[in-house]
């Protein structure tokens, strides 16, 4: 008989969406810094997909609030997923490229949130950045970053 590997119940019944925004300009990527506890570490703007939103609609909404720019949406190109190895967490991370069209940038106002910047691309290799895409960032940003083929709503 086949051993299962114990599980923890999940926080959440369903994996939680996440649309993660790489906005790259004059060679600089937009990176928001998270704080929890003692630790500080880079992510990409973005946040949790709610109820009704498209992916697109997310992205603009969670950059605006984060980091105070406007933002339009290029196109979809990363999915990846984070399943904690106990199983009590799963996250859907959705990719897009999106370009900058006005805004103000500033600091949002969530307790996570602890700085945002554009940063050299030169230098993520060297932040702690999460998830771990850096490698993947920096090999598709030469060739514009090809495309995932989405099909949209398809709901009839």
């Amino acid at each position: 008989m086949p051993r299962h590997r114990r599980r923890l119940k999940p926080v959440s019944a369903i994996p939680t969406t996440r649309i993660s925004v790489v906005v790259i300009s004059e060679q600089k990527i937009l990176l928001v810094k998270h704080r929890k506890g003692t630790r500080q570490y880079w992510v990409l703007p973005g946040g949790r997909l709610e109820y009704g939103e498209t992916f697109h609609e997310c992205a603009v909404r969670e950059v605006k609030e984060e980091t105070g720019l406007d933002v339009v949406v290029d196109k979809i190109v990363f999915l990846s997923e984070a399943i904690a190895t106990d199983r009590s967490s799963h996250i859907v991370n959705v990719y897009v490229t999106a370009h900058v069209t006005g805004g103000v940038m500033a600091l949002g106002d969530e307790p996570v949130l602890a700085a945002v910047d554009f940063i050299s691309i030169s230098e993520l290799d060297h932040l702690t950045l999460y998830p771990p895409v850096s490698r993947q960032i920096l090999e598709a940003a030469p060739h514009n970053f090809p495309q995932i083929k989405y099909l949209g709503n398809l709901w009839v």
